[in-house]
């Protein structure tokens, strides 16, 4: 028996920055397209089980049409492969806040499950298979850590959706963190935590704690590189091999793809630059601040143009000469009292009515 896992989809995102109209809807449905390879690879390896490891979607109300998608999408999934089993653990991102709301995740879910006896949603914490344990997100950090000392033994691999040692994050609203020392606790007990919610894969402690990453990029955040796992900037998927207790990446995504690729390039190369490529693009290079309005120009007429996804602006512009210091000047401004200032104009009988007009003032209010 194996297991695809997945995480951070992100389906029906919605990016402002860096987009039109036309190319934001384009991303979506790159979305939903780079779902449906994901969900068939799973037979392709010879999976019998994927787990959605938090946040299919961007945010727990997406628009119908796109809930519609997800559905549809799953649905024939489902159908074509009833003997296979697909679970979706709950992440930040499908639940809204407000407890009394129903995402979207748990609307489709539902009518899925109805449907399906080869689908569950999760929304709690529960044994998947023999070995395996998902803690979906909760609404707060006491709650999680309830969670992490349910893990019933015999446990080999918990699915967790949070932060790892990043002890900023349990103080952030919504947002959850796996300590190290909770992971090295873990760990002496024989578990490996494979994490969904971080977007940039990493492993630490040996590798008894894996940090997936996401499968394909939904911003130019994502393309980077990242920390010595990520070096080559490929995304990946996890296998679990529940029989050789083993895991195993599988390649998703890489910065070269024909469609959704990444690349970088220099302001002043841009009317060069032609119409395809990849999804997404990161304007990079130099600029006098008398060329600031000919980047601008540049990058807009790039983006009319080209089928990327998004482009963002990342170019340097040189620092007006003195801007520092005006900085420092408006500070030096607030710092001035005006009212002692008009003061030392005025003889000692104006200063006296002065002071007097004040002090009413400051009563009455």
């Amino acid at each position: 028996m194996k297991t695809l896992v997945i995480s951070d989809l992100h389906l029906g995102v919605q990016r402002n920055g860096g987009t039109t109209i036309a190319s934001a809807a384009a991303l979506r449905e790159y979305g939903h397209s780079q779902h449906r390879k994901l969900l068939r690879l799973a037979p392709q390896l010879g999976c019998g089980r994927i787990v959605v490891n938090g946040d299919l979607t961007d945010v727990y109300d997406i628009p119908l049409i796109q809930a519609l998608q997800i559905y549809e999408d799953t649905d024939k999934f489902l159908s074509a492969y009833p003997q296979l089993e697909l679970v979706w653990g709950m992440g930040n991102h499908d639940l809204s806040k407000d407890s009394s709301r129903l995402g979207s995740v748990a609307f489709i879910g539902a009518l899925l499950q109805m449907k399906h006896a080869n689908f569950k949603v999760l929304k709690t914490s529960a044994s998947i298979g023999a070995d395996t344990y998902l803690i979906p997100h909760v609404p707060n950090q006491d709650l999680f850590e309830l969670e992490l000392a349910r893990i019933p033994e015999g446990t080999r691999f918990v699915l967790l959706h949070c932060n790892y040692d990043n002890k900023f994050a349990c103080a952030a609203d919504h947002s959850l963190d796996l300590s190290r020392e909770q992971a090295k606790a873990l760990k002496a007990r024989g578990f490996k935590m494979i994490f969904g919610h971080e977007h940039q894969g990493r492993e630490s402690l040996g590798g008894s704690v894996i940090i997936v990453g996401n499968q394909f990029p939904t911003s130019i955040a994502d393309c980077l590189p990242h920390g010595d796992a990520q070096k080559d900037g490929m995304k990946r998927a996890l296998v679990i091999d529940h029989v050789a207790g083993t895991t195993e990446y599988v390649q998703t995504w890489v910065p070269n793809d024909d469609v959704g690729g990444y690349a970088v390039i220099d302001w002043r190369d841009l009317r060069e630059a032609g119409f395809g490529g990849p999804g997404f693009i990161r304007v990079e290079g130099a600029a006098l601040t008398s060329e600031a309005a000919d980047v601008i120009r540049a990058i807009s007429a790039f983006r009319q143009r080209s089928a990327a996804f998004v482009i963002t602006n990342a170019v340097k512009v040189e620092q007006v000469e003195g801007l520092a210091d005006i900085s420092t000047s408006i500070e030096d401004i607030r710092s001035v009292n005006v009212l002692d200032m008009l003061k030392e104009h005025l003889d000692p009988a104006q200063r006296a009515a002065v002071d007097k007009l004040y002090e009413t003032q400051a009563e009455t209010t």
